[in-house]
């Protein structure tokens, strides 16, 4: 006689066969990330390998990373910048152009201050004992070449005031003009302005022709003068008629 099957062996069968098809149905959640990595990573390394491959026939075979340059400004002490700057200014300046050198520019004695020379004038001077007016000289300080024009020059200035303390007087007016000076031989013809003729009378004009004369004749090139008035040569002097027409002698 058969013997009935037991309903609880049945069950556990199906049970099996159950759990069997939920392990088989799909892979872990973690298997598929780490398949999806390498994956990731494989298509990185063909992207190398084409890279190189291609910088291998392009690049002459090497491959060469970008280099980004940088420009680094020497730092520069302040000793060494104080010395940079005594370089710089031991240094002549170069010119860049010969023309802008001045070609007139004259050698210093040529240029020097002309040399002083002491000369004589002869002023007047009271003598208190015998009451009369005499010449007397004295010393002047003149520059330049034309002495005898500097001392005329003088002449007409007067005394100083220290001189006239002294008690020294003129009898040349003080408005009076030298025009010019010519020397001829051993006479120099003086031209001189009108105001030679201001208040000539008696002793004045004496005393003021003798004065010229003397001034004029203390060189040794000159041993006379001809009195000229505004150019033009005269015979005679003043109100009284002093007589100028020839050469004046000491």
């Amino acid at each position: 006689m058969a013997q009935p099957k037991k309903p609880g062996a049945k069950r556990s069968g199906s049970g099996t066969q159950k759990s069997r098809a939920k392990k088989t149905a799909a892979p872990p959640a973690h298997q598929a990330s780490s398949n999806r990595a390498f994956y990731i990573l494989v298509i990185i390394i063909l992207i190398t390998v084409i890279v190189l491959l291609v910088n291998r026939y392009t690049g002459k075979g090497t491959f060469k990373f970008p280099v980004f340059k940088t420009t680094v400004k020497p730092v520069v002490t302040p000793a060494e910048k104080k010395s940079e700057d005594k370089s710089r200014l031991s240094k002549p300046a170069e010119l860049k152009d010969d023309k802008t050198v001045d070609t007139n520019i004259k050698d210093k004695s040529e240029t020097a201050t002309p040399q002083e020379n002491v000369v004589a004038i002869y002023l007047l001077k009271l003598d208190e004992k015998t009451e009369k007016i005499y010449l007397t000289q004295v010393k002047r300080k003149v520059k330049g070449g034309a002495i005898l024009e500097s001392a005329i020059e003088s002449l007409i200035k007067g005394p100083t005031a220290n001189e006239s303390n002294r008690g020294y007087i003129t009898a040349v007016p003080a408005s009076l003009r030298l025009r010019s000076v010519n020397i001829k031989g051993s006479t120099a013809e003086i031209d001189f302005s009108g105001e030679i003729e201001q208040s000539a009378a008696g002793e004045i004009v004496i005393k003021r022709v003798q004065q010229i004369v003397y001034t004029a004749t203390q060189f040794d090139n000159v041993d006379s003068i001809v009195i000229m008035i505004n150019g033009q040569r005269r015979k005679t002097l003043g109100s009284d008629g002093f007589s100028i027409s020839g050469p004046l002698r000491r």
